[in-house]
């Protein structure tokens, strides 16, 4: 976002939020540690940096000089910027000690048993809590600011899919098709791929995270491709499963299973809904047609500034309520071991009771190159 004042507006409207998680901790203060989450309360996109956040809503950010010039740059309105010269837990004691504070929240996922039993010796008047997917709460929801980003990334990702299809060819290499989706991406304005890039064919295709390698493709390969780009720190993520010439019959019935149970699972994908809603939508349509036990994985996860939302123990996605402006993927999939297999992935706005498939690229048949 270009205009300052509507990012920063953005930003405290975020600040507020997590404020207000702070306070029904009674806490203080809450040291934040994950990059996505200091990102997402400064704009600041740089590494190796700790936020530390007031129930008042004062921000200190402790980083080094390599980043000055970038934190000036990205980072709209108040804050008190402290450049480190000794280690994380030693320049975070030095800031702590200046403030009128007593209870500390830290994130437990990102503050190894070291740092905290060092924390807890430099600071013993302090008492200090674990917490867990604090900032996340406030995250899964999203601003008009981060919808604009996913739907950015998410054409960025379809553009550079349309490019790749031509190379798919008996005897190409599923690493070049990989190499040349990752490319792409920042020809077509992305940031680079978020994950991995997924280039799976032959039998291949049965493994769920079978990710790009040297083997070459072969007449008859299903060929799944699960990929994504960033953009301004936002991840997509979509996975379609095309055909090299004519493959089996079974590949063509588990195709057209897959498609039907992604759709009945992207219409249930409702506010009030859980992400077991979704699942289970979309699960109990494959067990029906004999093939249950060929979809070993959920149904979906959240994405935004991790490819990885709405995934972890303390919010998972499978017991989280929908709420409007949340974005999920929906991707079941079907895995025949030793012979092939087949996945379909969309990512998905919640909007009361219409949500809306944000990725657009064709799917209604299984489409043979």
């Amino acid at each position: 976002m270009e205009n300052k004042e509507e990012l920063l507006t953005l930003i405290n409207h975020r600040i507020n939020q997590v404020t207000a998680l702070i306070k029904e901790h009674n806490a203080d203060a809450m040291i934040i540690f994950n990059q996505a989450n200091y990102r997402y309360l400064t704009n600041f996109t740089g590494e190796e940096a700790q936020l530390i956040l007031t129930a008042s809503g004062e921000r200190i950010l402790l980083s080094d000089s390599r980043f000055a010039g970038q934190i000036k740059a990205q980072a709209p309105g108040e804050m008190n910027v402290i450049m480190k010269h000794s280690s994380d837990y030693e320049e975070l004691t030095k800031a702590l000690k200046k403030m009128d504070i007593k209870k500390v929240l830290l994130e437990g996922e990102f503050v190894s048993a070291s740092e905290f039993s060092k924390l807890k010796e430099l600071n013993p008047d302090l008492n200090f809590e674990m917490v867990e997917e604090l900032v996340e709460r406030v995250r899964n929801v999203k601003d008009e600011l981060e919808i604009s980003a996913l739907r950015k990334a998410i054409d960025i990702s379809m553009e550079s899919f349309k490019g790749i299809l031509p190379m798919i060819k008996p005897g190409v290499k599923e690493r070049a098709i990989g190499a040349k989706l990752d490319y792409l991406f920042k020809v077509n304005g992305g940031d680079g791929p978020d994950f991995e890039t997924i280039v799976a064919s032959g039998v291949r295709s049965a493994w769920a995270h079978g990710v790009a390698s040297d083997k070459e493709l072969e007449e008859g390969d299903m060929i799944v491709i699960d990929f994504g780009s960033f953009y301004h720190g936002y991840a997509a993520d979509i996975t379609r499963t095309v055909a090299l010439g004519d493959v089996d019959e079974e590949m063509h019935k588990i195709y057209d299973i897959v498609h039907e149970a992604q759709r009945r699972g992207i219409e249930a994908a409702v506010v009030g809904n859980t992400g077991h809603d979704v699942d289970k939508a979309a699960r109990d349509y494959i067990t029906e047609q004999g093939y249950g036990k060929y979809f070993g994985h959920g149904i979906g996860h959240g994405i935004g500034l991790e490819i990885h939302e709405l995934c972890q123990p303390a919010l998972p996605f499978r017991t989280t309520k929908l709420v409007n402006n949340m974005v999920h993927t929906v991707e079941p999939g079907i895995y025949l071991p030793d012979k092939g297999g087949v996945r379909i992935e969309d990512d998905i706005l919640i909007h009361d009771q219409a949500p809306e498939t944000l990725s657009t690229l064709p799917k209604d048949e299984l489409i043979s190159l």
